[in-house]
């Protein structure tokens, strides 16, 4: 297809009309240069911000409420312009919004446009004439999505004024634009974070605007703005879905099916504005073809910022290589995903290093002429972006179909686990089959990559790679993605000359390790016997015979949410220690017992409830107790589930991964807990709880958290209570003057470096390790405790951090769940070599006997980002049967 040259562009009639700024006037007062642009020919029927909100463009931070009844002003101006769509709601209870915004021809026939585009979405659906045909004749879908974290807050009042921008300016060439693009505007992506920043700010702001980035305006209250509701950095939460914000983001997303997708984003005071093509490393499923179009894009917007001398950085920062981003998600799923980052005022003024200060109004002004640049860009390729949008979504069947890997089966061998991350795949857009009858192949083992004939179960769910989100499958699928070779060598070169490393992010995610199922892949190209999947078609479920002794549960992750759910309403359990027979079916250990004495009249009916409810199927109702072999209901292996009473530390010395744990309880079990800050915990009557969860942090004396707190712990311990750290807080459990823990940390020693005078020669220093990346480990797992109920003997555990405990052989602490040697240790992402060393067979989980009680001490966070269902199954047995045991 024809390409305008660069040059063409940048003289064309568009841009000449839109440089009518005078440079005297920026070089004079940057700070109240008109908003909008000058040039711009106003349409009096459209509000600006001073009639509906009272202030100008910039001079004030929009709060959610502000920006949701600016959308409305829009709309009722310019409702034939315009469709304004609420497409979720936050925890909180705030709308998200977004407005679209076209010609009149377009928003009439709206419905046939995004029919269009989802044609085009799926190559296999049309023939090559209509698809010539919508190429040639429908707009271009563009999004742009603003403040997914909360304090990066310019983004928002950018976003107003660009839509003001598209339907106040009567320019013949804003016209055009809308002609030839569908603009959808997503204003705040996070209002309840934005929310908190805003009240914040008002709180703490005078009469006179403090720029000094310590004034008390400039500083926020723990949690900050940048998360959600549970603490979440959304902006990592692309694929995975755990929070109902990001779930309605990505079902609108896949509705439109934008070619550009926009995530504006702010960074440091000291920073300029950010802008693509992306550093290394890049995801190999990234396409070359869309590299080149983020330079072209790049390059483009550098000559709107050229125009009007604004700084800018490319290429230097921020990869393109973890699939949880809003720039790499959209990408692989074959648009183009555009990270902006613009310098945070996080206030209306602030003094930056150099001696000059940067205004809310600065932020504004950027992210909305970065808006006009984009535009102008796709609405000049408009034919050539739907055409690489089709082009990027068939490459990627055409890469199923001649790639080495062509099919994965995800079997039900943790069955509710399984069925929730072949959910997720479906919510990724990702096409979904089911097994209907049994196929014999040979395949490879994500988990080992051993390669035999085996035979597939009726029922697994079948992921062919041969379909338009192919690219998306493999980068979640895959065992490992792999980093640019050239890329890896430098960090290593970097790490031996002690300079900081380069990696952004996690350097895995591999969604079989992460849920700890089952997954083969095959590179045999064969027909595969199955069929559409939907996943909102109910599960069978049988009738659940009446018991007149007891039910059985396998222990499964759908029955520990039952019970956490049912015990709340008075039901009592018990689990088993070891396995047991009767009745000719053997249960393994840590199979539930639901008793029909002590339990209310209507047990049977409500335990069919929330068995239906969690997808638990294979219960077995029981007239008599007697066991053929193993352990006996009455028996000492057979425990009362004591109903946990939960305290949970949030807030400082915590950090905002307590959010991750929190929302692990109230949304996936449903069970309540008691947050205390950390500063009030001494003041909390300990007796209350069983069990307590120190998360992640920086615990110290300082903190609140020393000696004598320490010393108030272990009695309660002692007590029979059950103490949970992690990361930080085993760290901090293992101090010498704490002693919760009697391991020693692991260090790296340093050697000593030679001089020329003996005498002045340095000596070896023990230093803490390097922080790994983020990767996956192999572990063993001790399978006589009650931790590792319904988890594999080998498992592939997330971990990052520096947090290495040595084993210790004192009475009473074991390891539960143990790194592998040092050859076989690292299974999917990138590791410093020294780490392996010093990882080899140490702890990952560890428990210590103290008194009646018990220490559960996690080297890193197994709720870490929802991400890892797996490791959290370890968790929750660690919190739930805790107190029973």
């Amino acid at each position: 297809m024809r390409h305008k040259s660069l040059l063409g562009l940048f003289f064309s009639t568009a841009t000449l009309l839109f440089v009518s700024a005078t440079i005297g006037q920026l070089n004079n007062d940057p700070d109240t240069w008109m908003l909008p642009i000058e040039g711009f020919e106003a349409n009096q029927q459209i509000p600006d911000s001073k009639q509906v909100l009272r202030y100008r463009w910039g001079d004030e931070i929009s709060s959610h409420l502000q920006i949701e009844r600016y959308l409305q002003a829009l709309h009722q101006a310019a409702p034939d312009r315009t469709k304004l769509v609420q497409y979720g709601e936050s925890y909180e209870g705030r709308s998200l919004n977004y407005l679209v915004i076209s010609s009149k021809e377009n928003i009439a026939r709206l419905d046939d446009l995004q029919a269009n585009i989802q044609i085009l979405a799926d190559p296999r659906s049309a023939d090559d004439a209509t698809t010539e045909q919508i190429v040639n004749n429908s707009p271009a879908f563009v999004w742009l999505a603003y403040c997914v974290h909360g304090n990066e807050i310019s983004p928002s009042d950018a976003a107003l004024l660009t839509a003001y921008h598209l339907l106040a300016d009567d320019r013949q060439a804003t016209r055009d634009w809308l002609k030839n693009l569908v603009v959808i505007i997503d204003p705040v992506q996070n209002p309840d974070g934005r929310d908190r920043f805003v009240n914040v700010f008002r709180e703490s702001r005078g009469r006179f605007m403090q720029s000094n980035p310590y004034s008390n305006e400039h500083t926020e209250r723990w949690p900050s703005g940048r998360s959600n509701h549970y603490w979440f950095d959304m902006n990592r939460d692309w694929f995975r879905h755990s929070q109902q914000e990001v779930k309605a983001k990505v079902a609108a997303y896949l509705e439109w099916q934008p070619q550009i997708y926009v995530d504006a984003h702010e960074m440091g005071r000291n920073s300029t504005y950010y802008f693509p093509p992306p550093t290394d490393p890049k995801n190999p499923y990234l396409l070359n073809s869309q590299t080149e179009w983020f330079s072209k894009l790049g390059k483009h917007q550098a000559g709107w910022f050229d125009r009007y001398r604004f700084g800018y950085v490319t290429r230097e920062i921020f990869d393109a290589f973890y699939p949880g981003y809003g720039s790499e998600w959209p990408t692989l799923q074959g648009g183009l995903g555009i990270l902006w980052e613009q310098a945070s005022a996080r206030g209306q003024v602030v003094e930056r290093d150099d001696e000059t200060e940067l205004t809310y109004r600065n932020g504004v002004r950027n992210h909305y002429v970065s808006g006009l640049a984009t535009l102008e860009f796709a609405a000049e390729h408009r034919s050539e972006l739907l055409q690489a949008f089709y082009d990027n979504r068939n490459a990627a069947i055409e890469m199923g179909e001649q790639g080495p890997v062509k099919h994965f089966f995800i079997s039900r061998d943790h069955p509710q686990r399984s069925q929730r991350l072949a959910a997720m795949l479906d919510r990724n857009g990702i096409e979904v089959r089911e097994l209907r009858e049994s196929i014999s192949i040979e395949c490879n083992d994500v988990f080992d990559d051993e390669k035999q004939l085996r035979k597939i179960e009726p029922g697994s769910f079948h992921l062919p790679v041969a379909q338009p989100n192919g690219r998306l499958l493999r980068a979640l699928l895959d065992r490992q993605v792999d980093m640019d070779d050239k890329f890896l060598r430098r960090q290593l070169e970097r790490n031996q000359l002690r300079l900081p490393n380069e990696i952004y992010d996690v350097t895995a995610w591999s969604m079989p390790l992460a849920f700890g199922v089952q997954t083969y892949r095959t590179g045999d190209s064969v027909d595969v016997p199955s069929d559409l999947w939907n996943p909102d078609e109910a599960t069978e479920q049988s009738e659940l015979e009446t018991a007149k002794v007891a039910y059985l549960i396998p222990g499964t992750d759908g029955a520990i949410r039952a019970m956490s759910q049912l015990i709340q309403q008075g039901i009592r359990f018990h689990v088993a220690d070891e396995p047991f027979k009767i009745n000719g079916r053997q249960f393994e250990r840590g199979t539930l017992i639901t008793k029909v004495a002590n339990n209310p009249i209507d047990l049977h009916e409500r335990l069919q409830t929330a068995m239906v409810q969690q997808g638990v199927t294979d219960i077995m109702a029981t007239d008599t107790a007697y066991v053929e072999e193993g352990a006996h209901m009455g028996g000492p292996d057979v425990q009362w589930v004591k109903p946990p009473k939960i305290l949970l530390v949030v807030n400082r010395p915590a950090n905002y991964s307590s959010g991750h744990t929190w929302h692990l309880f109230d949304q996936i079990l449903g069970y309540p807990t008691t947050r205390v800050k950390g500063r009030d915990f001494g003041s909390v009557d300990l007796s209350k709880y069983n069990t307590i969860v120190l998360p992640d942090g920086s615990y110290s004396d300082s903190s609140g958290f020393g000696k004598a707190r320490a010393a108030a712990l272990s009695e309660w311990v002692r007590k029979g209570g059950t103490l949970i750290t992690l990361r930080g807080a085993t760290r901090w459990a293992v101090g010498k003057d704490i002693q919760l823990l009697k391991n020693k940390l692991v260090k790296r020693t340093v050697p000593a470096v030679a001089t020329e005078d003996e005498d002045n020669k340095t000596k070896p220093e023990k230093v803490t390790p390097d922080s790994v990346p983020g990767a996956f480990f192999r572990t063993s797992a001790f399978q006589k405790h009650w931790v590792t109920f319904g988890c594999d003997a080998d498992m592939d555990v997330f971990y990052s951090g520096s947090t290495i405990l040595a084993p210790t052989t004192e009475t009473g602490g074991r390891s539960l769940l143990t790194f592998a040697n040092e050859e076989s240790l690292l299974t999917s992402g990138f590791c410093w070599p020294t780490n392996l060393k010093l990882m080899s067979n140490t702890p990952f989980v560890f428990s210590r006997r103290l008194g009646r009680g018990h220490v559960i001490a996690f080297v890193d966070d197994p709720n870490f980002r929802a991400m890892y269902p797996a490791l959290q199954r370890l968790f929750i047995n660690a919190a739930m049967f805790g107190p029973a045991h």
